[in-house]
C-alpha cells in the first residue's frame, strides 16, 4: 500500500456541498416539534404533518455524512503535514484552534442565553428538554469543555450530561483527531497502513466487548471509527489510485459489505431510535456515492444552483453549534405564548426556526468562526453575501 503523499491537489470541493446538506438535515431534525401520530390522523392535513414529522425525526442521519467527510478531510490534512514535514504539534494545534474556540464561545453564549431565557419565560425552555447550566455537575462541565463527556462517565465523575447536546459528535471527532495524530507521530510514512490496523483493532474490540457485555458506548472503538475509516478509504483511492479501476471496484466492494451488514438490521432501520445499522448504512452508501461522483466534482460545484449549499457548507460548523440553543429559545417562546408546539405544523415551525438560525449562524461564522479558520478557507468565504445563505 503506497503511503507517499500525492503531489496533485487532494481537494474535493463537492464535499463542502455535502457538508452543508448534512447540516441542513440536522437543522430540520431539530426544527420539527410535531408529535401527533399519523396512525391517529383524521385528515389529510394531520396525515401530512405526521409524515413530515416522521421524516424529520430521522434526519439526524446527516451526522454519518459528517464523519465520512471528516475521514477524507483529515487524511488530506495528514498528507499536507507529511509533505511539509510540519510535525504532530502543528497538526494538533490547528485542530485545537479550529474546533475549541468557536465551541467554547457557543457554550458560553448558550449557557447565558438558555439560562436567562428560561428564567424570564418561567421554565418554558426547559419544558422542551433543555437544561439550565447550573443543573450540571462540575464533572459534566469539565467533560463538556474538553469534549470528553461521552466517555468520561465510564471512568470518573458520575453520569453523562452534555451541556450542548450536538457536541456528542465533536467528542467522536476529537478522538478521531487523537488517533490520526498518533498515527502521524508513530508512522508518518505508513499512515494508511496504520489506519487499516486501527480499523481491524476497532472491529475486534467492538465484537469482543459486545460478546462480553461490556459497555463501551462513547469510545471511538464502539464502532464510530468505522464511519471515519470509510472516508479515509475514499481519500486513498481518489488520491493514490485514481486511475486504477480495480482499486475503485475493491473499495466499492468494501462499502458494499458494510451496506449488507447494515441491511441485516432489517426493520430496525426504520426505528426512530438511533442504531448503528442506520448510521453504517448511510455512511457506507454516502462513501460509495462520493467515490464515484468525484470525476464530476468541478461540474457539480460550479453549477449556480449549488451556491447556496456551498455557503451552508462553509459555515456548517457555526450552524451546527448554534442551532440547538437558538431553536430551544424559539420553542420556549412558543410555549410561553401558549402555543401547543406538539401540534404545531412543520410547515410553520421549519421557517420559524430555520430562518433566524441560519442568519445567526452566518453572523457567528463571520464574527467568530472565521477568525480560527485557515487563511485560504477564510478568504474563500469572505466574498459570499449573506442573502445566499438564507
Amino acid at each position: 500500500m503506497p503511503d507517499d503523499p500525492p503531489r496533485r491537489s487532494s481537494r474535493y470541493d463537492a464535499l463542502d456541498l455535502w457538508r452543508g446538506f448534512a447540516c441542513l438535515l440536522v437543522l430540520v431534525n431539530h426544527s420539527v416539534f410535531y408529535k401527533v401520530a399519523t396512525a391517529g390522523a383524521t385528515s389529510a392535513w394531520a396525515l401530512a404533518n405526521g409524515g413530515l414529522s416522521a421524516v424529520a425525526a430521522r434526519l439526524w442521519l446527516g451526522v454519518p455524512l459528517f464523519f465520512v467527510i471528516s475521514g477524507y478531510c483529515i487524511s488530506a490534512t495528514i498528507d499536507s503535514h507529511r509533505r511539509k514535514n510540519a510535525g504532530v504539534r502543528a497538526y494538533f494545534f490547528k485542530r485545537f484552534r479550529r474546533i475549541f474556540p468557536p465551541y467554547w464561545a457557543t457554550l458560553a453564549g448558550a449557557a447565558v442565553l438558555v439560562g436567562a431565557s428560561d428564567i424570564v419565560l418561567h421554565g418554558a425552555v426547559t419544558s422542551g428538554g433543555g437544561l439550565r447550566p447550573w443543573w450540571f455537575s462540575a464533572w459534566q462541565w469539565a467533560g463538556s469543555l474538553t469534549l470528553t463527556e461521552i466517555w468520561r462517565w465510564h471512568l470518573i465523575g458520575g453520569p453523562k450530561g452534555l451541556t450542548l447536546g450536538p457536541a456528542w459528535t465533536l467528542c467522536y471527532e476529537e478522538q478521531f483527531y487523537a488517533v490520526t495524530g498518533a498515527l502521524l507521530f508513530l508512522a508518518p510514512r505508513r499512515f494508511f497502513t496504520g489506519a487499516v490496523l486501527v480499523t481491524v483493532a476497532v472491529l475486534a474490540a467492538a465484537w469482543g466487548t459486545a460478546k462480553a457485555g461490556i459497555d463501551i458506548d462513547g469510545f471511538f472503538f464502539d464502532g464510530a471509527w468505522i464511519q471515519f475509516a470509510l472516508g479515509i478509504l475514499v481519500y486513498y483511492v481518489i488520491n493514490y489510485r485514481r486511475d486504477d479501476d480495480r482499486a475503485k471496484i475493491a473499495a466499492s466492494a468494501v462499502f458494499g459489505v458494510v451496506i449488507a451488514w447494515a441491511l441485516s438490521f432489517g426493520p430496525q432501520l426504520l426505528d426512530l431510535q438511533k442504531n448503528s445499522g442506520q448510521s453504517m448504512l448511510v455512511a457506507s452508501g454516502f462513501a460509495l456515492l462520493a467515490l464515484w461522483l468525484h470525476p464530476f466534482d468541478v461540474r457539480i460545484t460550479q453549477h449556480r444552483t449549488m451556491q447556496p449549499m456551498k455557503v451552508c457548507g462553509m459555515m456548517c460548523y457555526s450552524l451546527y453549534l448554534v442551532q440547538v440553543p437558538i431553536i430551544g429559545v424559539i420553542r420556549g417562546l412558543l410555549v410561553w405564548s401558549g402555543v401547543g408546539v406538539d401540534q404545531l405544523s412543520p410547515l410553520i415551525s421549519l421557517p420559524l426556526c430555520c430562518i433566524p438560525t441560519l442568519w445567526i449562524a452566518w453572523r457567528f461564522h463571520v464574527a467568530v468562526e472565521r477568525r480560527f479558520m485557515s487563511p485560504a478557507s477564510a478568504s474563500a468565504a469572505a466574498p459570499l453575501p449573506l442573502a445566499t445563505a438564507v
